[in-house]
């Protein structure tokens, strides 16, 4: 007679024993694995991916700049350099083609506190979440994003890779033979609007808008 051996955790030893004769016929022996009471340190743990980052397509700043409204409303993942001063907020990359403008903003409550228009006092915070085109916009306030915010409201260019939300604005063509650009947001109006509500990472850099 061959006895069958089974593993289970200790919590399934008591009862296992008496019904391995009814289930059986024969005695099964049980061994106890005592559970591990404190992680490994030996073991890496592996940060789960936020609900932002399963749903955001990863982009670069050119393909928004080059496809304004192909990107319309959507949650992307971005790496670019932004700025922050006077009547300034931009997201640029230097290899770009296109002079199609972004400005960026914050989510949540925050802003980016600058001055874009005649007659408007900035602020550096809202009463409200943000909610641009019937889109409510929240923020991930963590250690990356203060990073990322001091430094801007230093005045210091950062590289960053951000979650965020972009808006196209709308088509407008000057003259007939000429480009098409997008417009409605940002400083007079001129630009594209990007809306940042995760920073994955960042670090300040000394690549300028041009």
């Amino acid at each position: 007679m061959i006895a069958k051996v089974l593993v289970l955790p200790t919590a399934f030893v008591l009862g296992t024993f008496a019904a391995s004769f009814l289930l059986f016929s024969e005695p099964t022996y049980i061994f106890s694995i005592p559970l591990p009471s404190k992680p490994d340190p030996q073991i890496t743990p592996i940060k789960a991916p936020s609900i932002a980052e399963t749903v955001a397509e990863e982009v670069s700043v050119c393909d928004l700049k080059d496809a304004p409204a192909k990107y319309n409303h959507s949650v992307v993942k971005v790496s670019g350099y932004f700025s922050r001063g006077f009547e300034d907020s931009s997201l640029y990359d230097p290899r770009c083609k296109s002079r199609q403008w972004i400005w960026v903003e914050l989510g949540g409550k925050k802003s980016v506190g600058v001055m874009y228009c005649c007659g408007f006092s900035p602020k550096r915070t809202r009463e409200d979440e943000l909610e641009v085109e019937g889109i409510k916009l929240s923020l991930t306030e963590d250690a990356n994003f203060t990073k990322y915010d001091n430094f801007l409201a230093d005045r210091k260019n950062v590289k960053a890779t951000v979650i965020g939300t972009f808006f196209s604005g709308k088509k407008t063509q000057y003259t007939k033979d000429g480009p098409a650009v997008y417009e409605g947001y940002g400083h007079m109006g001129i630009g594209s609007l990007f809306i940042v509500q995760q920073v994955l990472s960042v670090e300040v850099t000394k690549t300028e808008n041009h």
